[in-house]
């Protein structure tokens, strides 16, 4: 599934690299008052969402078909709806990593249309309808099969496999029958020079071990879910699949990313001023992105359970992490943007390295929750902290960047002490008087017997999630 659906973003990358978005068109044209960094920020914001549109529904189909085996699996039983967790390992995720030929291959197009300025006809399949078109087919197919195979005939979860297996047979044919129609001939094999490896090589390492450290982070931690039994997994499946559908909703950002920055960072007009302005404009859209992804995100799992299962120990286990799932939401699209800069500007050693020890710390955070008894939140808490290193990470490297020294220290005046204290000291008073009185009010709850307790850890963190804007404020 996953990798159908990379194909298909690889040939959507390409596309609007070179046909089928306008900017190319007007570098060349010398229409440079028109180019997307000179434009006002509103401007701007409405060209990237422009952009990244068509790429959204590419990206959507993959985990869209992961989420329909999930809720059609959790139909019928739990303990396959826990099972499906090591099965994406194995498959959807490991798949996840031959992301990196499609990074490395967009990258160097785009690097290299700004660089040359020049038009490349030849790259460009100018169709983003064809792929889109394949997997929405494909979505279709699988939804059908996993309801007449499983709901039906009752085959379970191997009915699903046979689903996923069909619908992809089904998205490859068409989208090599789209390639055959435009001139190309999808069965041919060329054997890339040893030049062409070297170049490849030195992009495609550095993802390669972002998207492997990646990978085996989300697989510890279905993995130690798994252990904590199968109403648990059964829980972390569904949260899981359900996260990757929304998250994939700011990856059209790094693609973004990936295909503008070059222009400004090494083109024949190079302007790092623009080069900011676009940058702030992705954090501004990925930002806005994450609160309503959060929202929503969130709503479906905690007010619409029984889309899942009906298992009310499994949706007792699922209401447990809705806080660190919802921040953890909120944060990712803007992750992605900054990741996105970082590759286009060829920052990969910084990346690999980054992602590499946000990994080393966050299997050992994995592993003191594991043998603290913390349970499935203690896993999606080390979850979130791993998406908030990655991204301070990445938004201090983009910070260098952009002239500022994220790690100056500099010692406040007086005045500057006084300006502060004039405005924290209020909010601080305030904040102070809101957590000693939820303190109270869990004292009293807890000296009133275990079943009160419980029910009051069941309904403060929704009570807290509905609040987060005024704690954020």
């Amino acid at each position: 599934m996953p990798l159908i659906h990379e194909l298909s973003r690889l040939d959507t990358e390409i596309a609007a690299q070179n046909g089928g978005f306008p900017l190319c068109d007007r570098v060349n044209e010398g229409e440079d008052d028109k180019m997307l960094g000179t434009q006002s920020l509103w401007s701007q914001i409405k060209e990237i969402v422009m952009f990244t549109g068509p790429a959204t529904g590419l990206w959507i189909c993959g985990p869209l078909m992961s989420l329909i085996d999930t809720a059609v699996i959790g139909q019928g039983s739990s303990i396959e709806l826990a099972a499906l967790g090591p099965g994406t390992v194995l498959c959807d995720y490991m798949s996840y990593v031959f992301m990196f030929l499609s990074v490395a291959t967009s990258n160097m197009v785009a690097t290299s249309l700004a660089r040359e300025q020049t038009r490349m006809f030849s790259l460009g399949m100018k169709d983003s309808w064809g792929p889109l078109k394949a997997l929405a087919v494909a979505s279709a197919v699988n939804g059908i099969g996993d309801i007449v195979l499983c709901s039906f005939l009752g085959y379970g979860i191997a009915g699903a496999a046979w689903a996923t297996m069909v619908s992809q047979v089904v998205a490859g044919y068409m989208m090599i029958t789209s390639l055959n129609k435009k001139g190309y001939n999808a069965y041919t094999i060329s054997i890339p020079s040893l030049d062409d490896l070297q170049t490849i090589f030195g992009l495609a390492a550095p993802v390669f071990i972002m998207m492997m450290a990646k990978v085996a982070f989300y697989a510890l931690i279905i993995y130690f879910a798994t252990n904590m039994g199968t109403h648990t997994g059964a829980a972390h499946q569904v949260m899981i699949q359900t996260y990757c559908m929304c998250t994939v909703w700011g990856e059209p950002l790094s693609q973004t990313a990936q295909s503008f920055m070059p222009e400004l960072l090494y083109g024949i007009n190079k302007n790092l001023p623009k080069a900011r302005m676009l940058l702030k404009s992705l954090v501004i859209i990925g930002a806005s992105l994450g609160l309503l992804l959060g929202i929503v995100g969130t709503s479906v799992p905690w007010l619409f359970p029984n889309i899942f299962t009906s298992d009310r120990k499994v949706i007792h286990e699922m209401h447990k992490v809705l806080a660190p799932y919802f921040v953890a939401l909120a944060v990712t699209p803007a992750t992605h943007s900054l990741e996105g800069t970082l590759l286009a500007g060829r920052d990969l050693k910084f990346v690999s390295l980054s992602m590499s020890g946000c990994f080393s710390l966050g299997a050992v955070v994995l592993l003191l929750v594991s043998s603290g008894g913390y349970g499935l939140p203690g896993c999606w808490y080390a979850l979130l902290g791993f998406q908030w290193v990655v991204a301070g990470y990445m938004m201090i490297d983009s910070l260098n960047k952009k002239g500022f020294n994220a790690f100056a220290i500099s010692v406040p005046s007086l005045d500057d002490l006084r300006t502060i204290f004039a405005i924290s000291a209020p909010v601080f008073i305030t904040m102070m008087a809101k957590v000693a009185f939820y303190a109270l009010i869990i004292y009293f709850a807890t000296n009133m017997g275990t079943y009160t307790v419980a029910a009051h850890q069941v309904i403060e963190p929704s009570f807290l999630l509905s609040n987060v804007k005024t704690y954020q404020s």
